[in-house]
């Protein structure tokens, strides 16, 4: 537990990531009355840059003031001296090599925040059971996983956004919404933290089966029952890896797939709605300039529906589009015609 005898307000937090939900991150805790140090990997450092020379991340949040709460932080080593709050905010293919280099900085009694979601090709592990592999012991359940419908630039705008927080450790719930909630970000704490993790991964990939019907001008009627669709595989898998089916149709299932799936900002959708246009997965992505977790997540879905033996045609006909370069119109007809309710 985190000991602080100058009041809450002294807690020091660090956000790994200055992508556009990292900052969005970053702004509501430093908003919050945090100082906040901000991180981003060494491959990309001009959101860093922007923010130290203007305020600004104009990079992925053009146009949002930062507060002066906020302080990018080049060096690694730097970014985590004395932290309390730690929040990982980069692609879940980016997690391992991220942990490995920063386990040594994690003394006892550091909250360990998972915004990232996902779960990786190789192991195909989670990210907090990535996280507690590496962390030291006395850490491992403090881990945290936040997930649920929150448009970063929505959220970072002071719009009303309500996400669940899980994890095995009541007190670690605790500080992190005592870090982050205010009157317009709210917290729900949900012990299911396999039901959460999987859902908030998964729903990428449904949200590129939703660009798709924008890209071709699919009715709202199918749009919608393919909606139901998606929850119902969603729901086996999170049944075969021992999660709770209710989590499925709570903020971190149905309502980050409704935000994910039908938002216009959605880079998932804004992803399958360019390659429904004709533009490769590789085309697709440089127009979207920023990383489309629903690409790998679907690779992902595959693998694992053939480890607990599920049957996930949805799931397999966008694996099909985005991986094998198969026509979406023709995949998404063969699919309707095909399909049995």
């Amino acid at each position: 537990m985190i000991k602080n005898s100058n009041g809450a307000k002294n807690i020091k937090v660090t956000v790994l990531g200055a992508g556009n939900m990292g900052t969005s991150v970053a702004q509501v805790v430093a908003n919050n009355g945090y100082k906040v140090n901000l991180w981003n990997y060494e491959g990309d450092q001009l959101p860093l840059e922007q923010i130290k020379k203007t305020g600004e991340n104009k990079k992925y949040l053009k146009g949002v003031k930062l507060s002066k709460n906020i302080y990018p932080i080049f060096d690694l080593d730097d970014a985590l001296q004395g932290v309390q709050v730690l929040f990982f905010v980069v692609p879940s293919n980016f997690v391992v090599d991220l942990i490995k280099q920063i386990v040594k900085f994690l003394p006892c009694g550091v909250v360990c925040v998972d915004i990232s979601k996902g779960i990786d090709t190789k192991s195909l592990f989670l990210v907090p059971d990535i996280i507690e592999k590496y962390i030291p012991k006395c850490l491992s359940k403090q881990v945290v996983t936040i997930s649920g419908p929150a448009i970063a630039s929505d959220m970072v705008g002071g719009v009303f956004t309500a996400m669940d927080v899980s994890s095995k450790s009541k007190i670690a719930i605790k500080i992190v919404k005592e870090v982050l909630e205010n009157k317009n970000l709210k917290l729900a704490s949900n012990s299911d933290v396999v039901g959460v993790e999987v859902t908030g991964s998964f729903k990428n990939v449904y949200a590129i089966a939703m660009g798709l019907c924008d890209g071709l001008k699919i009715s709202m009627n199918t749009k919608s029952a393919l909606l139901v669709l998606a929850l119902e595989e969603i729901s086996l898998l999170v049944k075969k890896m021992g999660g709770k089916r209710e989590t499925v149709y709570g903020l971190s299932g149905l309502g980050d797939l409704i935000g994910t799936g039908l938002c216009k900002k959605s880079r998932n959708r804004r992803f399958g709605e360019c390659m429904a246009q004709g533009f490769s997965k590789d085309e697709s992505c440089k127009k979207i300039e920023q990383v489309v977790e629903g690409i790998n997540a679907s690779k992902v879905l595959i693998q694992l529906s053939k480890k607990y033996n599920l049957k996930l045609p949805f799931a397999e006909m966008i694996y099909k589009i985005v991986w094998l370069g198969k026509k979406p119109e023709k995949e998404i007809q063969n699919f309707l015609s095909n399909l049995s309710l």
